[in-house]
């Protein structure tokens, strides 16, 4: 909840922010002239996630369950020639994020073992992001856009138990499957070339916080 707070709080400081300049920048900024993305943008976001999917828990005497944060790593550069009232950005999306479950409170012929189940997740997608004109200024800009591409998850499983019938603890096995999904984000630039964004939309995480690259 407090993260849905934090994006949706950016979005309206940023409109706030936009409606505040747009009289001073006029014209200007209509044609997307003096915007943070233009048609010369070319863009590399290295994100955080918060929030995920919990795909198997427990919980219980015995059972831990673990995630790393999800990461990210995306890249989008402009079509030179504007769509409609505004810029649409190209690119790749790469995500990763992993999880296990342990459970070290097994015992065969009074003897204490663990196992332990382990998942890794990859995303491998193609991503657009569209820029208004109207949301889009010198330092700051609001967008929305989508990413398609497929999810492959890993399977692990490890135990220490000299049970014979231990692999009936095993769950399936890897896979292998498309996904998609929409997003909205807001980037802010602190300094000319260095930005911070936030993305709100299920990659490998709900929301997505970093920092942004300008080349």
């Amino acid at each position: 909840m407090k993260q849905i707070l934090l994006i949706v709080g950016i979005f309206f400081l940023t409109t706030t922010m936009a409606q505040t300049k747009s009289k001073s920048i006029g014209s200007s900024a209509s044609d997307g002239g003096n915007g943070c993305f233009n048609s010369n943008s070319k863009i590399l976001n290295i994100g955080i996630g918060f929030g995920h999917r919990s795909y198997y828990r427990f919980s219980g005497l015995g059972y831990s369950y673990h995630a790393s944060p999800a990461i990210s790593l995306s890249y989008e550069q402009a079509i030179p020639n504007k769509i409609g009232p505004g810029y649409l950005g190209v690119g790749a999306y790469l995500g990763y994020k992993s999880a296990y479950l342990l459970y070290d409170n097994y015992y065969y012929n009074n003897n204490k073992y663990y196992y332990r189940h382990n998942w890794r997740y990859f995303l491998f997608a193609a991503r657009a992001a569209y820029h208004l004109d109207a949301l889009n200024f010198e330092k700051g800009e609001l967008y929305f856009g989508g990413i398609v591409g497929l999810r492959y998850q890993s399977y692990s499983y490890e135990t220490n138990s000299l049970d014979p019938n231990k692999n009936s603890y095993a769950l399936n096995s890897s896979s292998l499957y498309p996904t998609a999904s929409l997003f909205i984000g807001g980037r802010w630039y602190f300094v000319s070339k260095v930005a911070a964004f936030c993305e709100l939309g299920y990659g490998v995480s709900y929301i997505t916080a970093g920092i942004s690259l300008k080349f």
